[in-house]
């Protein structure tokens, strides 16, 4: 695939995503055991998509600029040194550095400087691109439980791939930002991928097994449907933050103690999450009392997660 002009922007956005089933079951090490099954959807936050990736080529310096929304100025990158701090997820424009990375136009281990990579990544067809401008922006608040994280990846991802001529299919997409998040060190599962990156109502597995495979089903849904299922959700956010990468640790250091109560909420997540989408399920007042029956179910999310403080997605009917 050739790359985009040099100059012009690429742009991507993407939706957020709300988990209806099965979630914590796309985690590794869980999902190698268990193997993964997540319901989930993509959703729009005040009718627009939320997440966005713009991406293009430069000419006029060797260097590359990552610009985050509501900053007035952007981090430069000039030696390799600049983006060596891309494993820290609070570093400034981590999740830029770590995509440049991921997708190989700079590899820390080059004898190359910075520059020389550059030129050799983006200008190998002769159009005297040097350097790379990348903007990422996000509508969400931090840590509010919508998989901005990682949709955001896999949207900068994709608007980099397209830009350099190094474009991805969705679902090399979904496998490209569980890589991302490792180098980030972040971690995570692919639900959160795969609930942006896919549009509208699916169901998503991986069977127990190595190397990860990621398969994902996109399920019809009329208008009516959607709207329906529209005027049942609220989307209120606390005000208070989760970290993905503290919030994992501590479900996985309860995983690896084998504490009977997550190992038995793991065990019933798996297959209990398709029942979702059982005919019963498609009247909303039945999948309501299913979904509150899952929350509640043997310390359901007190032994997955214990935040001390978290987002919130209620569901509810609207009162006219």
């Amino acid at each position: 695939m050739a790359p985009a002009p040099v100059g012009c922007w690429v742009k991507t956005t993407s939706p957020a995503r709300i988990d209806l089933a099965g979630g914590w079951t796309d985690t590794p090490p869980v999902s190698y055991e268990y193997g993964g099954t997540v319901v989930n959807a993509a959703i729009k936050v005040d009718g627009s998509h939320p997440l966005e990736a713009r991406v293009r080529r430069i000419s006029t310096e060797p260097v590359i600029r990552f610009w985050m929304e509501g900053q007035d100025e952007p981090v430069v990158c000039r030696e390799k040194e600049d983006i060596s701090d891309y494993g820290h997820p609070l570093a400034p424009a981590a999740l830029s550095k770590t995509g440049v990375l991921c997708i190989g136009l700079v590899d820390l281990a080059d004898k190359r400087s910075l520059a020389e990579q550059l030129a050799a990544n983006l200008g190998a067809d002769g159009d005297g691109a040097i350097g790379l401008e990348v903007i990422t922006a996000s509508r969400l608040p931090m840590g509010s439980g919508l998989g901005g994280s990682s949709i955001l990846g896999g949207a900068l991802l994709q608007a980099m791939g397209v830009a350099v001529g190094r474009a991805m299919d969705t679902s090399s997409l979904v496998h490209a930002v569980l890589k991302l998040e490792q180098m980030l060190s972040s971690g995570g599962g692919w639900q959160d991928q795969v609930g942006g990156l896919y549009g509208g109502f699916k169901i998503c597995r991986s069977p127990a097994q190595l190397p990860l495979k990621v398969e994902s089903e996109v399920l019809s849904a009329s208008p009516e449907t959607v709207a329906k299922f529209n005027s049942h959700l609220v989307l209120c956010y606390s005000g208070r933050a989760r970290l993905a990468r503290n919030l994992l640790q501590g479900v996985l250091r309860r995983w690896a103690a084998r504490l009977p109560e997550v190992v038995d909420t793991v065990s019933n997540l798996v297959p209990s999450s398709p029942l979702i989408l059982s005919p019963a399920s498609r009247n909303l007042g039945l999948w309501r009392r299913s979904r509150m029956r899952r929350r509640s179910s043997p310390r359901c999310s007190a032994a997955m997660s214990k935040p001390s403080r978290g987002a919130s997605l209620r569901t509810g009917r609207r009162r006219s």
